[in-house]
């Protein structure tokens, strides 16, 4: 996965005012509710529709780059290795904080766009991870820097991968398809 900074200077380079936070959520999302079963072409449409615009052939590329890595690090086999792409260490806690936030706003909008439904009768651990990343994406606080603060926060990073973690696994058998891109 490129670095934020990366992804953020490649977005920046583009004129494309989207919270690389953001995207990434909207593009672990939107692969959580598709897995496999999506193909570039439908995907580089879904990406000019979170950009209203045609996208460059770079950015087309970093994205897929980015879905496909996140692909390989979600299936069943990827010792885990999934990672949020998130401002890095060095920046703020009040920054790091709205990351997180904007990542959860974007993973639930990647998902809920591809027409997939839970069912809503099922009381499951994925209704309750999707809910908790809504109740972290509403977050507007401000986050004062501290030790504490810290280290809640890495649990809410922490909490947020293994939340993706689940989504991926245990969506495959309870979502129904309804537009699949």
């Amino acid at each position: 996965m490129p670095v934020f900074k990366h992804f953020q200077d490649q977005l920046t380079s583009y004129g494309i005012d989207v919270h690389p936070s953001e995207l990434h959520g909207l593009l672990m999302g939107y692969l959580c509710a598709v897995k496999k079963q999506s193909k570039r072409d439908g995907r580089v449409s879904v990406y000019r529709s979170w950009m209203d615009d045609e996208l460059p052939a770079e950015m087309v590329d970093l994205l897929e780059e980015a879905f496909n890595e996140g692909l390989e690090n979600l299936e069943e086999f990827s010792d885990f290795d999934f990672t949020l792409l998130l401002p890095d260490d060095d920046a703020s806690i009040g920054e790091r904080a709205a990351g997180v936030g904007l990542w959860c706003s974007g993973f639930l909008s990647g998902f809920g766009e591809t027409g997939r439904q839970l069912d809503v009768n099922e009381k499951s651990d994925v209704h309750e991870a999707m809910r908790d990343l809504a109740s972290i994406a509403a977050m507007t606080d401000d986050v004062p820097e501290g030790e504490e603060n810290e280290a809640d926060l890495m649990e809410i990073v922490e909490f947020v991968r293994v939340s993706t973690l689940l989504i991926f696994a245990e969506t495959g058998s309870m979502v129904t398809t309804n537009n699949m891109h």
